[in-house]
């Protein structure tokens, strides 16, 4: 009776996980690219950032942030989501 559920708790998990552990969908990668170059960021492979930076650059890059003060601050922004890989969360 226990193994059963087991074995459907252990499916479901894995179905749960799976999106998680995915690559992220290439047209938001081509779209972030995008967005890194409008920004300076040209040199930038969006191809080879992790899913997190991808989905924290996508987040960040909302909106006006082509001008001023705005530009500045979403740089700035920027090279921190670049330098971060995740690690904070590994213990979780």
């Amino acid at each position: 009776m226990m193994k059963p559920i087991l074995v459907a708790f252990g499916l479901t998990m894995a179905v749960v996980a799976a999106p998680v552990a995915a690559d992220p969908n290439p047209q938001l990668v081509n779209s972030v690219q995008h967005r890194l170059n409008v920004i300076g960021f040209s040199k930038v492979d969006a191809g080879t950032l992790s899913t997190a930076q991808i989905a924290a650059l996508h987040t960040k890059l909302q909106g006006n942030y082509t001008f001023g003060y705005a530009r500045i601050r979403t740089q700035q922004e920027v090279k921190m989501i670049l330098q971060w890989d995740g690690s904070e969360n590994k213990g979780l």
